[in-house]
């Protein structure tokens, strides 16, 4: 394994000294994400990695480094709470670079293939500034039942074997507990019980055999994807759950499961419920558990890919781009129906995505980014997702509220909460306009705060033809 290859080395050369953290803003423009709120003519003072003072008539300290902003416009850093940074040995190499230059300062990485000590050095690291990038949390300790969806899941069949893995998750140190899609529901049940005694939020998919209704009573914190959601809205969600739980009693093989699911677009299409989906959705947001739609997965499947010459596509190792090419499992258990219901599953998603939104159910930013999920890209695929939260109705401050806002709350973090005052940790990013009348302005920022270090838009331009040049 050879992970921090390209943190070391390019903090080392192109990028700013951790040493010389300290800096100074001037000028900027403060946008309060949660209210709208602006404050112009501020100067920031970011000492190690917080935020010393802000104010109108503060002086640059000895030994600061000083910026100008212009007026240029200053927001909390944004959060993808989805990601998978860890498929590969080398792949924080070109996942952390692609973050910070899209303005990212935070993920949580949601499963892995590495252990958990070589993901938690990597997140020390990062925490104590000797590898430049985004701020990481650990939630990818995935349970599943027998064999497993993917390789190196914790697995449970029973509820005694649910309580022993959470023993061992909570030993470990994870952040989380992540339930998969495989589980029966008195395993779930467990699982949901245990991970709270432990004060551990449960997160992750709704097993295919339970229904969102007792993923809302079992308490479950945080749900992945969105596609249950929908499903819930739908008379036909009763039906489906058993159709899944007979053909899984009987020992059906996975492309037997995979054919019963495949059918569930038209079930739920055929039976989508206005009146039920604002009482499943009243619930929902009662509860308070938290979604993370990854909306932009959808691309994937519908063959929405970028051109082979595009920038994204260039920054991407050579070896990833040739298996992204090769033939797909997940697109070659698409039946011909899912297919054809593909604009209409999309769409009825859509609606009731925004529909979820003004319900107050809260919603994390998130895209599922990662080697192993073709042209879901770090960094790159955060804005697309949040593009799409303003397509589908949205306001801008509403799609950032979910990337800057909602994160680290929802994580706790003592240090940040989505403001920009003094005490919270210095991850920022200064905007040459106002985002609040156009996300646009996030495909390429002035500069870039990551742990009090300023990538301004040189050396944030030094990281993108490094990983142009690694890429070809």
């Amino acid at each position: 394994m050879r992970p921090f290859i390209y943190s070391i080395a390019i903090a080392a050369s192109a990028l700013p000294d951790r040493a010389a953290s300290d800096a100074f803003l001037t000028n900027v423009t403060l946008v309060d994400i949660e209210t709208g709120a602006l404050s112009e003519g501020q100067s920031v003072l970011i000492e190690d990695n917080r935020i010393a003072d802000i104010g109108r008539d503060l002086s640059a300290p000895i030994g600061f480094s000083r910026y100008e902003g212009g007026g240029a416009y200053l927001i909390p850093g944004l959060w993808d709470s989805h990601v998978h940074i860890f498929s590969s040995a080398t792949e924080p190499d070109t996942a952390l670079p692609l973050y910070l230059i899209n303005g990212v300062t935070g993920i949580r990485d949601m499963g892995a293939l590495w252990p958990i000590d070589a993901q938690q050095e990597l997140q020390a690291r990062i925490e104590a500034g000797e590898v430049l990038g985004p701020r990481l949390i650990l939630s990818g300790a995935w349970v599943d039942a027998t064999p497993g969806s993917w390789p190196g899941m914790f697995l449970a069949d029973t509820p005694e074997d649910a309580r022993a893995v959470v023993d061992r998750i909570a030993a470990e140190g994870w952040a989380a507990v992540k339930s998969y899609s495989m589980l029966d529901e008195p395993t779930y049940l467990a699982l949901a019980e245990a991970a709270h005694e432990y004060d551990l939020p449960l997160v992750g998919h709704i097993p295919e055999r339970v229904a969102l209704g007792t993923a809302i009573d079992a308490g479950q914190d945080g749900m992945e994807h969105f596609g249950r959601v929908a499903m819930a809205c739908a008379t036909g969600e009763e039906r489906m759950l058993e159709d899944v739980r007979r053909v899984m009693a009987n020992g059906a093989d996975q492309a037997a499961i995979f054919e019963v699911m495949a059918g569930q677009n038209r079930v739920i299409l055929e039976t989508w419920d206005q009146a039920l989906c604002d009482e499943m959705l009243a619930r929902l947001a009662a509860s308070g558990m938290h979604v993370s739609p990854t909306l932009v997965v959808a691309d994937f499947y519908t063959g929405n890919w970028p051109a082979p010459d595009a920038p994204r596509m260039r920054m991407i190792p050579a070896e990833v781009r040739e298996a992204w090419g090769r033939p797909d499992f997940r697109l070659e258990a698409m039946t011909d129906e899912v297919r054809d219901l593909a604009a209409e599953s999309i769409a009825l998603d859509r609606r009731t995505f925004l529909m979820t939104h003004r319900a107050g159910v809260p919603i994390l930013a998130s895209t599922d980014a990662s080697f192993a999920n073709p042209y879901l890209f770090h960094g790159f695929s955060l804005l697309d997702e949040l593009d799409l939260y303003v397509e589908i109705g949205l306001t801008p401050r509403e799609a950032l509220y979910t990337a800057t806002v909602a994160p680290p709350r929802f994580f706790g973090l003592s240090d940040q909460d989505g403001t920009i005052a003094p005490g919270r940790q210095a991850d920022l990013v200064l905007l040459d306009a106002n985002p609040l009348e156009s996300l646009a302005t996030l495909r390429r920022p002035r500069a870039v705060i990551v742990g009090g270090v300023v990538l301004d838009r040189a050396a944030l331009d030094a990281l993108e033809a490094t990983l142009l040049s690694e890429g070809e």
